[in-house]
């Protein structure tokens, strides 16, 4: 494969984040300095007494805060997208998650799931709001990822539910059930709606605008046997799509896009597979081809739940992966405990990234 090792480029750090908790994390810059983080702790990869906590870091990523919880409820809190407004509100919206029997087993046939949204306007301290979310024919979807501010409009990725607008313009995957959207904000995270049906058979996506001017989209295929990232794009602000080609092997996902300084776009993603793992991407053309040098970000995990890479670029170059690991040698998935769970950070420079793959 001749991949490029990420731990060994120069100036990378490899941290922990958080210990005995970490699930999904989805990170933000909120400055030259600053990061905020959101994941999942309090229980398992399942389980009712799962929560939301978020860490900060002023420091470029070299240290984080202690977790402060932000949801915490009866339910399992899970599931959460991030994201800044132009105005400095932070936006976390999330899935409420009821379906589960009095022993505390998932079950899905029970349908008591709900959207939520809430928000911070003091830079991730303090939080106020949680709410349902107000676009009530998707309340029940699942948020994921990144909320991007684009000109002023907040988007949301967000799947599951209803097939709302015409299925015969989504991209198609087969015989496929899950829809994904994007949902628009246009009051900083207040109120949503104006959704656009991107796809039919993919799910947990990420949206990133390109310096052409489209729009590329990464999602996973809904395929239990697949579950490979497909790549998207839209020349109109996504209101239309078309599907431009699978990018990974099976079982690597879920997508995390961002859009380097030269233009190159950067994809990382669980690879959940052996070995069990972070790898990356990098496309030279806006996601229409990709490079064929992996990136390894790490590749000594024990299982499956693992992954879900979030990356964010500061403005000096200095980049920042977040991921989850779960489970031991011994017990490599134990959905309903969190077993040696922690999150991770690689910090790496950008220079160096592209340097490796000139």
């Amino acid at each position: 494969m001749n991949a490029i090792d990420m731990r060994r480029l120069p100036g990378t750090e490899m941290l922990t984040v958080a210990q005995g908790e970490g699930y999904f994390p989805v990170v933000a810059a909120l400055g030259e300095r600053e990061l905020l983080a959101v994941f999942r702790g309090g229980a398992g990869h399942l389980g009712t007494r799962g929560r939301l906590d978020v860490v900060r870091s002023t420091d470029r990523g070299h240290t984080w805060s202690p977790p402060l919880i932000v949801v915490d409820s009866e339910r399992d809190d899970r599931n959460p997208a991030l994201g800044a407004a132009a105005d400095g509100t932070i936006v976390v919206a999330y899935h409420w998650q009821g379906c589960y029997t009095a022993e505390g087993k998932w079950d899905a046939s029970i349908h008591k799931v709900d959207t939520r949204l809430i928000r911070s306007h003091d830079g991730g301290r303090t939080w106020t709001g949680d709410e349902f979310l107000n676009y009530v024919p998707l309340n029940g979807a699942s948020p994921f990822g990144k909320i991007r501010d684009i000109e002023g409009t907040l988007l949301m990725p967000i799947y599951s539910g209803p097939t709302i607008g015409d299925p015969g313009k989504a991209v198609r995957l087969g015989p496929a059930t899950c829809p994904t959207y994007l949902l628009r904000s246009t009051d900083n995270g207040r109120t949503w709606g104006d959704p656009s049906l991107v796809a039919l058979g993919l799910d947990e996506a990420d949206v990133l605008p390109l310096l052409s001017g489209e729009w590329l989209l990464a999602a996973r295929s809904e395929k239990p046997d697949e579950q490979a990232i497909y790549a998207l794009h839209s020349p109109d602000a996504g209101r239309t799509w078309r599907l431009t080609g699978r990018v990974t092997e099976a079982m690597e996902h879920p997508p995390d896009l961002t859009l380097l300084s030269n233009g190159w776009v950067l994809l990382t993603f669980g690879h959940r597979h052996l070995p069990f793992g972070v790898q990356g991407m990098v496309s030279k053309n806006g996601g229409y081809t990709w490079e064929p040098r992996r990136l390894v970000f790490e590749d000594q995990l024990f299982g499956r739940d693992i992954g879900y890479p979030s990356t964010t670029r500061l403005a000096d170059g200095r980049l920042i992966t977040l991921f989850y690991a779960a489970g031991s040698k011994e017990a490599p998935h134990a959905p309903y405990e969190a077993i040696e769970v922690c999150c991770r950070a690689v910090c790496y420079d950008e220079k160096a990234l592209v340097g490796a793959l000139a």
